[in-house]
């Protein structure tokens, strides 16, 4: 008996301590400042999908359970189980299995089981907006024939029932006569109830919320949160009401932060039947936060979808049309700021074809002077005949960046995958153009110098050499690789799942360059399906360019005649 007595010590010390731990991490939780808080949120939307897998295997291995029962009473258990598991996470499974559960009670000959059978799927039904179905179901059950324990829950269903039916009644008469029968029969549970109970609690912050006595409501919330743990679901009605609490006080920062914890508290339990997510999605909104809305709002849509029950759809239809709206207005904005810059770049492009008219007169000028020191020297002569060519060479090359700018300003007008396509390869290219036009001045004063100093043989030397223009074409074949996988970063992948397996192309990740393969098509992908083009960029011949196409082609995984459609359509945007 001592050793006894010790071990029921130990046990309440420990249940003691656990329950602190579990309240310390609920307040500190609730003290989180609002980013920290919206972080948990993200992710918790993020990994949703993988904790709802792990409860339909669960409710998986119930099924598997109540398909190989074989006596009623334990098909009876099961089907409740079932019930409970459905009815937060899909409409139609939970009805479903209510009415398996109204079903076996009655062959059971159990007067109780079927009269919570009946209320449980009464309360399905009006949760569902089904109110008719509701009310048949609970106008079955007589309250006076029944326990203390059921009668209260019959009154919390019909309260339930009738709040619904006032709160979407369009008829405001049936209105006003819906919410006098939800007062009555509140008052009728709370005069039941154990006031130390959470029916209770929920009851009174519900009756004093409609009352509009706040700060009595939101004590009520405190002595009830100390009763509810933070996993729980019934947590999430919690911190729901105390949203509302807070939004009549108009302190928003209070509203956003209950609305957060309420949602994670779904989110956790794999709740689909929800409305925190969507109502904070409304009020970020509002706020101008419209991409982290439009995702919270986006889940909650899948989650109504999920929960099949027409209510929640049409109860978020309104917040999806105003982030719609939010949306779109936005994009016009976007456009407007979009030809502003245009202009600027028009702008920037006539100053920049003055500068290159400058360049060009600078050169010619240059080339003059080249002509007059070969009169006066022969070497001279021999050595500013090479440079005169190496400027050709470099001419062409100037020729080659305008003519590939132009092809790439062609590709860009068929996108209408993003705007930010335009952006950034318009940027790139005045990038280039700029740093084309600083290292040709540089080269320019290079050569004068050289000229000046009749360093004959180190400008021999520097002009041999194909090493610029070959530094050149690398440069911007790199940058044409860093652009495109900085706009497409997926397309190696997409690319590769267009090919047999083992005919995929094989790139390094810390590399960030295109072989010859990938670049072909990237072009293509870009809108310059031409091999004459393609091969006129990449310094190839059409014959060599029509291989390699022809070639890819031939290891596709599907319809090769289809191929060349498929990387087009790589990585679109849907704006």
């Amino acid at each position: 008996m001592k050793h006894f007595n010790l071990l029921c010590i130990v046990c309440f010390e420990l249940l003691f301590s656990i329950s602190t731990t579990a309240r310390a991490q609920q307040d500190n939780q609730e003290t989180l400042p609002l980013e920290v808080l919206f972080e948990q949120l993200d992710n918790a939307v993020e990994h949703a999908d993988e904790n709802l897998a792990k409860k339909r295997q669960q409710i998986k291995s119930i099924q598997t359970q109540y398909s190989r029962s074989t006596t009623p009473t334990e098909r009876y258990q099961l089907a409740s189980r079932l019930f409970e598991e459905y009815k937060r996470l899909a409409n139609d499974s939970a009805i479903k299995y209510g009415k398996i559960c109204v079903d076996l009670a009655q062959e059971l000959g159990q007067k109780d089981s079927l009269i919570n059978s009946q209320m449980r799927l009464a309360h399905q039904y009006s949760t569902g907006g089904n109110y008719e179905e509701a009310m048949i179901y609970m106008n079955h059950i007589l309250p006076t024939s029944l326990t203390p324990q059921v009668r209260a829950n019959y009154y919390a269903n019909m309260g339930h029932l009738y709040g619904e039916l006032a709160t979407y009644s369009k008829d405001p008469d049936l209105s006003n006569r819906y919410w006098k029968q939800t007062d009555a029969y509140r008052d009728s549970l709370m005069n039941m109830a154990d006031s130390t109970s959470v029916q209770w609690f929920s009851q009174k912050v519900s009756y004093l919320l409609g009352k509009n006595q706040i700060d009595e409501a939101l004590h009520y919330c405190d002595i009830w949160s100390s009763k509810a743990k933070p996993e729980s679901s019934r947590y999430a009605l919690l911190a729901f009401m105390k949203s509302e609490l807070y939004k009549k006080k108009g302190n928003k920062e209070q509203q956003k932060r209950w609305l957060i914890l309420s949602a994670l508290s779904d989110l956790n339990n794999c709740i689909m039947n929800q409305a925190s997510l969507w109502t904070l999605a409304g009020l970020l909104s509002e706020e101008g936060d419209l991409d982290r809305a439009y995702r919270y709002v986006e889940y909650s849509w899948h989650c109504a979808s999920i929960f099949n029950a027409h209510l929640r759809s049409w109860q978020i239809s309104p917040v999806l049309t105003v982030i719609n709206d939010h949306y779109k207005s936005k994009l016009r904005q976007t456009n407007h700021t979009l030809w502003i810059l245009i202009l600027i770049v028009s702008i920037l492009a006539i100053v920049l074809l003055g500068l290159y008219v400058y360049v060009r007169n600078k050169r010619r000028q240059l080339a003059t002077a080249h002509t007059l020191l070969r009169k006066a020297n022969n070497e001279q002569e021999s050595l500013n005949k090479k440079l005169s060519e190496k400027n050709q060479e470099l001419s062409e090359s100037n020729q080659l960046l305008s003519e590939t700018n132009k092809q790439l300003k062609l590709a860009m007008s068929h996108l209408n995958d993003s705007n930010r396509v335009k952006e950034e390869y318009i940027g790139k290219f005045l990038s280039l153009c700029s740093q084309y036009i600083d290292k040709m001045e540089n080269y320019r004063i290079k050569v004068n110098r050289k000229l000046k100093a009749g360093q004959q043989t180190d400008l021999l030397r520097m002009t041999s050499s194909d090493q610029l223009r070959e530094d050149e074409l690398k440069e911007l074949f790199d940058n044409f690789d860093k652009v495109f996988l900085h706009l497409f970063p997926t397309f190696i992948d997409d690319f590769n799942a267009l090919l047999i397996p083992t005919e995929r192309i094989k790139i390094s990740r810390e590399e960030q360059r295109l072989n010859t393969d990938l670049r072909i098509f990237a072009l293509i992908r870009l809108g310059i399906d031409e091999s004459s083009k393609i091969a006129e960029f990449l310094r190839y011949s059409p014959n060599s360019i029509y291989a390699y196409r022809a070639r890819i082609k031939n290891k596709a995984a599907g319809n090769r005649d289809d191929f060349e459609r498929l990387v087009k359509e790589i990585g679109i945007i849907e704006e």
